[in-house]
């Protein structure tokens, strides 16, 4: 059974273009809460398609994050994108296309990457183990890790992180009210 991206969006890991016997469809790497294991499924629809609709699980505007990513790393070409909880894709060239024009590129959750292994055949080692072939060179795709590794610095917050730091905020404030001699 076909599912979707909305259907495991908050467990994703990695999504990439996939040649099926029903045609060019999207692979779903996902963390599995049930079977405490990594899983995977194919959506029907497109890489592009799938970004799209990830994003719109979180109100995402894509096209102005781009904008945002374009001008701060003075990137013209395809992108990286993050999600308000925290999470940053990069893009790595996940197959070869058959057709002119078909996606090559899929997205990976930076903080499930392991290791880029070099070699004839580089690959990504996921920390559940799995290893997704690259057909790019390995100083590319360690540019795009790396530059992911700047945007979570620059601009993937955790929910967590934030909560911490209001719930500071709000203590600082009631022990700084009792603290206070009260005016006579």
């Amino acid at each position: 059974m076909d599912k979707r991206v909305e259907h495991v969006h908050d467990q994703l890991t990695a999504f990439y273009p996939e040649y099926t016997g029903q045609g060019n469809m999207t692979r779903l790497i996902y963390q599995d809460p049930e079977a405490d294991k990594t899983s995977s499924m194919i959506d029907p629809r497109q890489v592009e398609s799938v970004k799209r609709a990830l994003a719109r699980c979180y109100a995402v505007d894509l096209r102005a994050q781009s904008g945002i990513l374009r001008r701060e790393y003075h990137r013209r070409i395809l992108l990286h994108f993050y999600l308000p909880d925290g999470r940053v894709f990069v893009p790595f060239k996940l197959r070869e296309s058959r057709v002119s024009g078909d996606a090559c590129y899929g997205y990976v959750d930076i903080d499930h990457v392991a290791r880029l292994v070099p070699g004839d055949k580089p690959y990504i080692m996921l920390r559940s183990g799995e290893k997704l072939s690259l057909y790019s060179s390995i100083s590319t795709a360690r540019l795009a890790y790396f530059m992911g590794w700047e945007i979570v610095s620059d601009f993937a917050c955790a929910p967590d992180e934030l909560d911490l730091v209001q719930a500071l905020t709000i203590l600082r404030g009631v022990f700084t009210a009792h603290s206070q001699p009260k005016p006579e």
